[in-house]
């Protein structure tokens, strides 16, 4: 099967493998559709560790063989997926929070991943597309359920302003959860101006934009969600957040970011983490995600800007690189 692999700086090689083999509780997967995202350019840019399978975890397709121990799925099930496999034994998938895993496992790390024609996935990670949905906007659970629980994280209401740092693709979602929620006063900061558009036409009243924006006056925020992972992201979600509101920060970072705390301990601050998706309620975020896609309060599928066969994944990872070329969401097929 064809693979695509992080070879250095700005390389993506699209080679020959051999197609995996389903062990124990994995199937094998047929890839339709796989985004990539912004932890998939960290790779690119050598910024994280790059792979050595094929990466790419906003997937979707269809499963074509199962391991031996695999229970409730069945070949020809049109499935996407969670990044990362859980062994729900352990403290934390026992009380729900099954991101925070003592023995996850990321979906490269088992075998190929989204960026080849077949994925490897453990069941444990697996949801059933419902029918109606494309593959197109079932790669796009993944993320909003990234945004989803960031949200839920933030505790905010119909009657809060909320703050999103950030207009790439976990900020716009963010902006369309607020507005499925109804939240009252939607604030979004966003670097381009055709993020600032999207984000104005998924539900912010008010865009500000980075280049123009006094962006030191707080806002006063109730809830504020920090997508950028950068230093003047975070400082503005310090400023901007209300007295005993809540901070949450779901950006990648992948350096130290210095921030004054006197803030957050002046203002009593609430600050949370949030680690992409697990159970939130009687339901896990992805399955709050397929339902908001599926009913169309999230018109998740509107990000995605870009779409290129596997076999042009260098100039994939180009495009999603250079915004200048309008991209938001860029999306694999095969």
């Amino acid at each position: 099967m064809k693979a695509a692999i992080f070879d250095g700086l700005r390389r993506m090689v699209v080679r020959e493998v051999d197609k995996p083999i389903p062990k124990e509780e994995c199937v094998i997967i047929e890839m339709k559709r796989c985004g990539i995202c912004g932890s998939d350019l960290h790779a690119y840019f050598e910024v994280w560790e790059q792979p050595s399978y094929a990466s790419g975890h906003e997937a979707s397709g269809t499963i074509v063989e199962c391991g031996p121990a695999v229970k409730g799925f069945k070949a020809g099930d049109r499935v996407c997926m969670e990044w990362f496999a859980h062994c729900d034994h352990c403290r934390y998938c026992k009380t729900g929070d099954y991101n925070l895993c003592d023995n996850l496992q990321c979906t490269s790390g088992i075998g190929p991943a989204g960026f080849a024609e077949y994925i490897v996935a453990h069941t444990s990670s697996l949801f059933r597309i419902p029918e109606g949905l494309s593959f197109e906007d079932a790669a796009m659970v993944e993320p909003l359920a990234a945004s989803c629980r960031a949200f839920r994280r933030s505790a905010a209401g119909p009657q809060d302003c909320v703050l999103i740092v950030g207009c790439g693709t976990i900020g716009l979602l963010a902006v369309a959860v607020s507005k499925a929620a109804g939240v009252s006063q939607i604030t979004a900061v966003a670097k381009y101006e055709h993020q600032a558009e999207l984000a104005r036409q998924l539900g912010a009243h008010n865009v500000l934009r980075i280049d123009s924006e006094p962006m030191g006056v707080p806002l006063a925020a109730d809830a504020v969600i920090e997508t950028t992972a950068s230093v003047s992201g975070v400082r503005l979600a310090v400023q901007a957040v209300r007295k005993a509101g809540c901070l949450v920060l779901v950006g990648g970072f992948h350096a130290p970011v210095e921030v004054n705390l006197r803030d957050v301990v002046n203002k009593e601050i609430r600050v949370f983490g949030s680690s992409c998706y697990a159970y939130n309620g009687l339901k896990r975020d992805f399955e709050w995600s397929m339902d908001l896609i599926a009913s169309g309060r999230v018109p998740a599928g509107r990000i995605v800007t870009h779409r290129f066969p596997l076999a042009d994944i260098h100039q994939a990872f180009e495009v999603a690189a250079d915004k200048s070329t309008k991209s938001i969401k860029v999306q694999i097929y095969s």
